[in-house]
């Protein structure tokens, strides 16, 4: 049997072999791509004009008193070819009683021995003083603003968000894990002016005069990695980001590929409401003129459940288009008609979520 099979697939393989001998050609055309190349993008940045960030000159937040304010203002440029994600951090914050005058000595219960020192020691020029007073935890006391401004190659502005607006003290600040907080995003080119200002409380008292304290700030840099954070914010300018509560969102999705691939899930603060996910036309204009109705792109949308729970779940949409520097919002399918947004009210204000910060996207089919 063996020998039969062999012997068939012999002969036909010798029948094909004729076949393929009697078989004319076929036009055809070849054509070669040749040197192509894979080049990796960079993500670089620099604050300040410093490339690495050497702050010889730290930050001096001097004589500060109750009731006022000092800041600490610097500028990051992405010097890199890739749009960036930008987080701040505080940390290594450290407090220093820093000597004791008359009025602190009096505070913490003791005697002033010191005579017309205005820097003493406080186990020599402070007699009789009651250790469970002594207190120079001034980063307690000193709260905290944090704003930005995105600003194009032409050092006009294209975005801006606050972090914080006297909510925050520097110790909570510095209790904070990971980057920090994130600043927003940076386009190529584009800078983000950062400002930060202090706020001794009124309230503070004598025990803190002559304290010290300082801190280390860090600014971290990451390629977009396909996550958006949406928040709400204040209703009344500076729409500070209400990071505290329960409303957010996280929208998920492939930076570059040939379709928008992405899913939403958040809370909002109206339950049993159809929410929809747009990007949000910039800058306010329309073919008609500033104002509203608003061109918006929609991406989906889905009913809020009992909680107040909005979910897309993975959806791939053609968009033949880029999304540069765009926002994303989620709002009241209400608020729009077809792909325009009507207009701006309270209600608005109070039930949606906001972009905090700007995303991009690449159709790689372009």
């Amino acid at each position: 049997m063996m020998k039969k099979i062999l012997l068939s697939v012999a002969i036909i393989g010798a029948v094909a072999a004729i076949v393929v001998g009697a078989t004319t050609a076929y036009f055809n055309d070849t054509e070669t791509s040749t040197g192509n190349t894979f080049t990796a993008g960079t993500i670089d940045i620099a604050v300040d004009g410093q490339n690495p960030w050497s702050q010889s000159v730290p930050f001096v937040l001097a004589d500060m008193k109750p009731s006022q304010v000092d800041y600490t203002n610097f500028a990051i440029k992405n010097v890199g070819t890739n749009p960036t994600n930008v987080w701040k951090k505080v940390s290594g914050v450290t407090v220093d009683e820093n000597g004791v005058n008359e009025p602190e000595c009096v505070a913490y219960g003791g005697t002033w021995t010191g005579g017309t020192k205005q820097n003493g020691i406080l186990d020599i020029d402070c007699a009789n003083y009651d250790q469970a007073m002594v207190n120079n935890k001034i980063d307690e006391v000193i709260t905290y603003d944090l704003s930005v401004i995105v600003k194009d190659n032409q050092n006009q502005p294209i975005w801006n968000q606050t972090l914080y607006n006297m909510n925050k003290t520097i110790a909570q600040i510095d209790a904070m894990g990971g980057n920090g907080t994130f600043l927003g995003m940076i386009p190529s080119g584009y800078s983000m002016d950062v400002t930060e200002s202090y706020h001794m409380a009124s309230s503070t008292e004598n025990w803190a005069q002559s304290d010290k304290m300082t801190f280390n700030i860090t600014v971290t840099a990451e390629q977009l990695t396909g996550v958006a954070i949406l928040e709400n914010k204040d209703q009344v300018a500076p729409w500070r980001v209400l990071g505290e509560d329960a409303y957010t969102g996280t929208l998920t999705y492939g930076v570059k590929d040939s379709k928008f691939n992405y899913s939403f899930a958040g809370v909002t603060p109206l339950v049993g409401t159809n929410y929809s996910l747009i990007v949000y036309a910039e800058p306010f204009s329309t073919p008609a003129g500033n104002g509203w109705p608003r061109p918006v792109i929609i991406l989906g949308s889905a009913m809020s459940n009992g909680a107040g729970n909005v979910s897309i779940p993975s959806t791939s949409l053609e968009l033949n288009a880029n999304l540069l520097n765009a926002k994303v919002w989620l709002v009241k399918s209400s608020d729009l008609t077809g792909n325009t947004m009507n207009t701006w009210d309270s209600s608005t204000e109070t039930n949606s979520l906001f972009d905090t910060g700007l995303i991009d996207y690449y159709d790689a089919d372009l």
